[in-house]
């Protein structure tokens, strides 16, 4: 025996881990209810007094999750604990603690596997054009001593994940420990992926098992940053909805460097974490025609004017480019000439283009998702834009079609420059 006289109620000194956690907070939930006719104060009782969600007060009350040092503190003055109860529980606080981090360090398996992670999808078949693309991801590279963040942007089936993936295959001799990948669905008929989940693949990938991946958001992050530090990676975002979803992704270790593609143009990135922003226009005439005919050669009979016009009318875009060759080539032996001509006519263009209802592949749907994220003022002044009879527009021309005022307008196109849903060919002159 310490000496101590004992206790029958809580008693914060028999506490070692969290399960002797749970038994005395049960204990101290039973002596705040004496007088009461209830056995101990009640969870939603607790969970007004405390200020945290019920689930998180479930966990900790259970046992299932080690409370921050300031919310055990709150927790047991809410359930009437004296001062000199509070440091004895605050003292609780640190052994539970220490006994969770040994736990951890003496039961986890080696925190990174031997075998270099390459997780990069297939680079595509023909992939043509973007050599100025390229070449500045190459410069970034090559002129930093540190990692670089490149942000490649730029609308719907421009070829940004295309253009990522032919680099970074083709590099990856730059980036010895390997690379990782995920599709964060920003743009796509599921949920984006939030970013504790991304965090949480990455560690598994890395190598830790997942009863040793935290809980909490931040946690989570700290430890990926410590896996990465000192290695030589790359990290690939794709298809990342803004700079929320990314920022708690970015490795800390300058080693290390992240290609992320958007349609957004991602400026809290740029500006707030050293990033570069590259853009991905639409192919040229050239390039455009010259990847059709890599795709459509030699089973379908091609002439330049044909081909030509059907690369007019995919506005260089490579999804649609692709789309169009599979199309051809479905039809056998019938002539380009006749495809070109249902690409002419009105809305047929987009229902050619339909990928068989492929909903991550069709051009309409492709383009919806970017839409559907629109504020409404926004959204609304892209439908307007369709109503002008021009290439182009200015935002005078623009306020009129939707009754605002030109400096509202002209915030709204900036807006839809930004989302890669509206070009600016030259100043004030939108299309």
């Amino acid at each position: 025996m310490d000496g101590r006289p004992s206790r029958t109620g809580p008693d914060p000194a028999r506490i070692a881990n969290l399960e002797d956690l749970a038994r005395e907070l049960g204990l101290l939930r039973s002596r705040a209810a004496r007088g009461t006719r209830s056995a101990k104060v009640g969870l939603d009782d607790l969970v007004d007094r405390v200020g945290e969600p019920r689930s998180t007060v479930h966990a900790y009350l259970t046992g299932r999750r080690l409370a921050p040092s300031q919310v055990l503190d709150r927790i047991v003055i809410a359930l009437g604990a004296t001062p000199a109860e509070q440091r004895e529980w605050a003292e609780a606080w640190d052994r539970v603690s220490a006994y969770r981090d040994a736990h951890r360090v003496s039961h986890a398996a080696p925190p990174v596997r031997e075998a270099v992670l390459h997780q990069l999808p297939q680079s595509v078949d023909n992939f043509t054009g973007r050599a100025e693309q390229l070449a500045e991801l190459d410069l970034l590279l090559s002129r930093r001593q540190t990692g670089v963040i490149a942000a490649v942007c730029g609308t719907a089936g421009a070829g940004k994940t295309a253009l990522a993936v032919h680099w970074a295959q083709t590099r990856h001799q730059q980036f010895p420990d390997g690379q990782l990948y995920l599709d964060l669905r920003g743009f796509d008929p599921d949920q984006p992926v939030p970013p504790a989940q991304a965090l949480a693949r990455f560690l598994r990938a890395l190598g830790v098992p997942v009863v040793n991946i935290p809980r909490e958001l931040a946690e989570c992050a700290a430890q990926y940053r410590s896996l990465l530090s000192g290695r030589r990676m790359l990290i690939m975002l794709d298809n990342a909805r803004d700079a929320e979803q990314v920022r708690p992704l970015l490795p800390g270790a300058a080693s290390c460097s992240v290609l992320v593609t958007s349609r957004d143009s991602l400026t809290g990135l740029i500006a707030r974490h050293g990033g570069y922003r590259i853009d991905v226009p639409p192919l040229s005439s050239g390039e455009a025609t010259a990847l059709l005919r890599a795709l459509v050669n030699p089973p379908v009979a091609t002439s330049p004017t044909a081909l030509n016009a059907l690369a007019d009318q995919c506005a260089g875009l490579p999804l649609a480019l692709r789309i169009a060759a599979e199309l051809a080539v479905s039809r056998g032996s019938r002539p380009l000439d006749e495809l070109v001509d249902e690409f002419t006519t009105g809305r047929r263009r987009l229902d050619l283009l339909d990928a068989g209802d492929d909903p991550r592949t069709a051009i309409r749907a492709v383009f919806s998702w970017s839409y559907q994220l629109l504020p409404a003022d926004a959204a609304l002044a892209f439908r307007c834009l369709g109503l002008h009879p021009g290439p182009d527009l200015t935002p005078l021309t623009l306020a009129a079609l939707t009754d605002s005022s030109v400096s509202e307008t002209r915030r709204v196109l900036a807006a839809l420059v930004r989302a890669h849903l509206v070009e600016q060919p030259a100043p004030d002159r939108y299309r």
